[in-house]
C-alpha cells in the first residue's frame, strides 16, 4: 500500500472516529438522567431533550420567588421532562389529581433545554410523622402515622416525613401490621408506601414515606438512642431552636453520638448546648468539618452530639 493510500485511509479512519465520538457524546447527552427519579430537593435533573441535547440543574431553583423557604421543602419530584417547547418562565400549574404534592410548577424552557413539571412536597402537619393520620371517617380512633411505621418494623431514622394517602373504615377483622405496597398516583415523592386493612383501631390506612437524603439530612429523624429514653422520634432540625440557632442555611446535621446521658461520664450537660465542637465529645479531625456542634441531653432524655454545617 503506497503512502498516499495510507494517508487517505488514515484520514478516513480519524474522521470516522471523530463522528463516532460526536455521536456518542450527543447520545450520552440525550440519555435520561437517573437523578430525575430522585425526590431529593437539591438533586440535579435534566438531559431530558430528545431532539436536542440539554443540560442539568438543581431542582431547588424552582422555589425562587414563591415565598417557600428551603427548609420547608421535603421533596421535589420531576413529573415530566422533555425537550423545551416554549418560553422560559416558571409558573404554578395544577398538580395531578390525587397526587400528594402541595404545589406544582412548570417551565417550558428552563434555560437548559428542558421543559419540566415539578411536584413539591412541603414540611408541615400533613407530613409530620408524629401527627395523626387524616381523612378518616368521622369519629375514627386515629393514630400517629409513625406508630403505623413502627408496627410495620420500619426504621423511622431513614425517613423525613409520612403523608396520609388514604384512610377509611377497616376492610378486615382484627389488627394487621402495615406492609410495603406500591405507591399510588406515581410519580410519587415517596421511597415506599405502607398499607394496612385494619390498624387495630378500625381504620384501613395507606401512608407514603419520604426517604431521608443521606446521614446529614437536617429533616431526618432521630430518637430511641438507648434504653430508658422516650420512644419518640423527631427531626434533627428540631433541636436548633432549643439552642437558639437559626435553621436558615443549615445544610447538614450529622448525629455523631446518641446514648443515655450517663454514658458520656460526669459533666455531660443536662440540657442541650451549642458552640465550637467540644473535643471531649468530637474528634478534632471531625470537628474541623463543622461550623458548630450541639451536645447535651434533649427533651426526650437522649444524650446527643451533633455536628452542624451551615452556608
Amino acid at each position: 500500500m503506497d503512502s498516499t493510500r495510507l494517508i487517505r485511509f488514515g484520514g478516513f479512519a480519524m474522521g470516522a472516529l471523530a463522528l463516532v465520538g460526536a455521536s456518542t457524546t450527543v447520545r450520552a447527552q440525550l440519555e435520561r438522567s437517573d437523578w430525575n427519579d430522585s425526590a431529593e430537593p437539591s438533586a440535579l435533573y435534566g438531559h431530558c431533550g430528545q431532539r436536542y441535547p440539554s443540560a442539568m440543574g438543581t431542582k431547588l431553583y424552582i422555589i425562587e420567588g414563591t415565598g417557600i423557604a428551603v427548609t420547608d421543602v421535603l421533596a421535589i419530584k420531576i413529573l415530566s421532562c422533555k425537550t423545551f417547547d416554549g418560553g422560559g418562565d416558571m409558573q404554578d400549574t395544577p398538580c395531578p389529581k390525587g397526587s400528594a404534592y402541595d404545589r406544582c410548577r412548570i417551565t417550558h424552557n428552563d434555560g437548559k433545554g428542558n421543559a419540566v413539571t415539578f411536584g413539591i412536597l412541603l414540611a408541615g402537619a400533613r407530613s409530620d410523622p408524629n401527627e395523626l393520620y387524616e381523612g378518616c371517617p368521622d369519629g375514627a380512633d386515629r393514630q400517629t402515622k409513625i406508630s403505623v411505621m413502627l408496627a410495620a418494623g420500619e426504621d423511622p431514622r431513614l425517613s423525613d416525613g409520612i403523608v396520609t394517602l388514604r384512610c377509611k373504615a377497616a376492610t378486615a377483622k382484627g389488627a394487621q401490621p402495615a406492609k410495603r405496597v406500591a405507591c399510588p398516583n406515581r410519580p410519587a415523592p415517596f421511597v415506599y408506601c405502607l398499607s394496612t386493612n385494619d390498624d387495630g383501631h378500625g381504620n384501613a390506612v395507606v401512608l407514603g414515606v419520604v426517604r431521608t437524603f443521606g446521614t446529614g439530612d437536617p429533616a431526618g429523624l432521630y430518637g430511641r438512642c438507648d434504653t430508658g429514653v422516650s420512644p419518640t422520634f423527631v427531626s434533627k432540625r428540631s433541636v436548633l431552636p432549643l439552642v437558639d440557632r437559626p435553621a436558615d442555611n443549615v445544610r447538614t446535621i450529622d448525629l455523631l453520638n446518641c446514648a443515655i446521658p450517663s454514658g458520656y461520664g460526669g459533666g455531660f450537660p443536662s440540657t442541650l448546648v451549642s458552640g465550637a465542637c467540644e473535643v471531649r465529645y468530637v474528634m478534632p479531625a471531625m470537628a474541623a468539618r463543622y461550623d458548630y456542634c450541639i451536645w447535651g441531653t434533649d427533651p426526650r432524655n437522649n444524650g446527643v452530639v451533633m455536628g452542624v454545617s451551615g452556608k
